[in-house]
């Protein structure tokens, strides 16, 4: 499934780098872009996991009709925040922090590039 995500993370730079149609800046925004669609998808697949478990629980499964707690593995290799039943694990903080940061590198300034690409089509 991770390398699902990265294709369709990297599509835009992917094609970008075979067909050679944006220039470097696009480029870094692209990268940029691929960077922060990875990390939420990475991020929303394992809460949904987590969903699932609570609201469609497996016979088979211990922690069935449960949502996160501290002993499963995605909290408790760097941590977790307890907020009443369940907790957040750190690594989602940091992960939508630094897909935060990545989706504002890739549409800062964006209507300039925009704007730039226009004026040199009309030459």
């Amino acid at each position: 499934m991770f390398f699902i995500f990265i294709l369709i993370s990297f599509a835009a730079l992917i094609d970008d780098m075979t067909l050679k149609i944006f220039g470097k800046n696009k480029r870094s925004k692209a990268l940029f872009l691929g960077c922060a669609t990875l990390i939420s998808a990475i991020l929303v697949k394992d809460f949904a996991w987590f969903v699932n478990r609570w609201l469609v629980p497996l016979d088979s499964d211990p922690k069935g009709g449960l949502f996160m707690q501290y002993p499963d593995w995605t909290s408790m290799h760097i941590g977790a925040i307890n907020v009443g039943n369940f907790v957040i694990p750190l690594w989602y903080v940091l992960a939508r922090g630094s897909a935060t940061f990545a989706y504002y590198a890739a549409f800062r300034k964006y209507d300039m590039y925009s704007h730039e690409q226009d004026i040199k089509s009309e030459k």
